[in-house]
């Protein structure tokens, strides 16, 4: 059930360079491409982020001591095991530097979060991909691919660009059954979306192993992708090495103050989360009215796919870049027939789902 990425295959990606400065990326009127909060974030984190402006001239705190105190409190979790990142990726890319060396071996779902790859790839280690059951990861397949070269294992649930979710039940299972030398990522940027019974985004389990982390996110329920504001909750040991590597201060004031806001505003966050199963609920049932499988989503985005093929996903997709609407690739995925979209406005979600029946009626 596994497969490494051979040579070939990362050898034919082109480099990407850096745009020249005065490049400017074509802006749509709707954007829903990036699994954005569709909304800006609270009144209240505005207001923090807004009186953090006359104390610019100051370093931020080193370890971003109030905003890991309001997570704690609010999450129920020893804060001096929370460390804060320039977004989740940051911790990502520090894990992989610090238990990834050349030719050891990192297992992730196939369908996994891309940066994962990425990062294995620049640490000289051997990216395994696990197949998954119809975009859903099936522990067995991951246990299956461990062998004495595996080091990290590294799991988005929910996942991207899937949406789909594991149930707790079955993550205490992969760790149960893990080999005690694997360290286990279980990545939750979409947590905060999630309201199914069996879900369970780990804290548990840091508590009770020294090889379980927890990465999670500001960026999107709470809407503060633009500061970039990753959080982790992990063992002491791991923590302390992970220091190391932090580097100077990582994390702005501006988005200390603004992320600790945030999380207070609880109201803001239901409001946030009761739109978005709402609208992915709607998108799901009118999209799939037109023949298109949607993948079930505990997200705010949802990933869609063309019984037809990958012309048609190209000429979808080209039709409503012609009505100023931009909707995710996957092609980096492989999925080439399929586009993931993101739940915007009211406003927004109509426009898209008017847009695509208007193709349909051709």
């Amino acid at each position: 059930m596994t497969e490494i990425i051979p040579n070939e295959y990362i050898n034919s990606v082109p480099g990407q360079p850096q745009p020249p400065a005065d490049t400017i990326k074509k802006k749509y009127k709707i954007d829903l491409s990036l699994n954005e909060n569709a909304f800006p974030p609270s009144d209240k984190a505005l207001a923090a982020y807004n009186n953090a402006g006359p104390t610019l001239n100051r370093y931020p705190n080193y370890t971003s001591a109030e905003l890991r105190g309001v997570l704690g409190k609010k999450f129920g979790l020893d804060d001096t095991r929370i460390m804060c990142t320039a977004g989740s990726e940051q911790m990502l890319s520090f894990l992989t530097r610090a238990y990834v060396a050349p030719g050891d071996e990192v297992i992730y779902p196939r369908y996994g979060f891309m940066i994962y790859w990425f990062n294995v790839m620049m640490a000289g280690g051997v990216p395994v991909p696990v197949d998954q059951d119809d975009f859903v990861v099936n522990v067995d397949y991951i246990l299956d691919a461990v062998t004495d070269k595996t080091r990290v294992m590294f799991l988005d649930n929910p996942g991207n660009p899937t949406a789909t979710y594991v149930p707790y039940e079955e993550i205490k299972r992969l760790r149960k059954h893990l080999p005690q030398h694997i360290l286990l990522v279980l990545d939750a940027a979409y947590a905060d979306f999630v309201t199914q019974d069996d879900y369970n985004c780990g804290f548990e389990l840091v508590d009770q192993y020294d090889n379980v982390v927890v990465t999670r996110t500001l960026s999107k329920l709470y809407g503060l992708s633009g500061l970039r504001i990753g959080w982790t909750y992990l063992p002491e040991k791991i923590a302390t090495t992970l220091l190391h590597l932090k580097g100077g201060f990582n994390v702005s004031t501006p988005a200390q103050v603004a992320g600790a806001a945030a999380i207070l505003d609880e109201e803001h966050a239901l409001m946030i989360r009761n739109h978005s199963e709402k609208w992915i609920k709607h998108l799901t049932d009118e999209i799939s009215a037109l023949g298109i499988i949607v993948t079930p989503s505990v997200c705010n985005f949802i990933l869609i796919h063309f019984p037809d093929g990958r012309d048609a996903m190209k000429e979808v997709d080209s039709f409503l870049k012609e009505k100023d609407i931009n909707v995710g690739s996957v092609g980096m995925y492989k999925l080439d027939s399929s586009l993931r979209i993101t739940a915007g406005t009211e406003e927004e979600n109509t426009a898209l789902i008017n847009a695509l029946k208007e193709y349909y009626k051709k």
